[in-house]
């Protein structure tokens, strides 16, 4: 069966199996996919606004603020491995389509697409009806006070974290709504 694996690891040359109770059980797996868009939308960004629409087999990706679908993938690359597995597992996922796989699996740089700019891709795979991009200015006044509110308050308990591991992301979340920035020691410090 073929499957894909995406990554913004550039150096990547194996996926290793870890131990993931979230989805696969008690057991070490790798996780793959058999939709191509998935695996981009995977690698693209650690911010996944998607939601999978089994009927048509499509995934509608959601535009979060105004220009964030630019501002999040334009100069970013990823890679997406296309591999070879036997009887791999089918996970239940919201997606329906993914699967887990419990051996290490060298990756083949010959079986691999190199994408040097997400957001090409992203109007690529919009172009192709593999994805179906709901932009920011699709959305009346009501549902884009609505979209905002609800970002916030998904946002808000993990912004701390964000800022210490995905320090680029935490930035774009905080140019987007600055409700979002978290008071750094020093501040809080001087506020007092």
């Amino acid at each position: 069966m073929v499957l894909y694996h995406g990554t913004q690891d550039k150096t990547l040359k194996k996926l290793v199996t870890n131990h993931n109770t979230g989805r696969g059980g008690d057991t070490e797996n790798i996780y793959l996919t058999d939709n191509y868009a998935c695996a981009f939308m995977y690698a693209a960004s650690t911010m996944r606004f998607f939601q999978f629409d089994k009927k048509t087999d499509t995934l509608w990706v959601m535009e979060k603020a105004p220009n964030a679908f630019e501002k999040m993938y334009k100069g970013h690359g990823c890679l997406i491995f296309k591999i070879e597995i036997e009887n791999p597992k089918k996970v239940e996922h919201p997606t329906g389509h993914v699967y887990s796989y419990n051996k290490d699996i060298v990756l083949d740089k010959e079986n691999c697409d190199v994408i040097d700019d997400c957001y090409s891709k992203l109007l690529e795979l919009e172009k192709e009806g593999k994805v179906k991009l709901q932009r920011w200015n699709h959305y009346s006044k009501e549902e884009q006070e609505s979209v905002k509110n609800n970002f916030i308050s998904l946002f808000k308990p993990y912004m701390e974290d964000e800022k210490k591991r995905f320090p680029e992301e935490y930035k774009l979340l905080v140019s987007y709504y600055p409700e979002l920035k978290v008071e750094d020691k020093e501040d809080k410090k001087e506020a007092k």
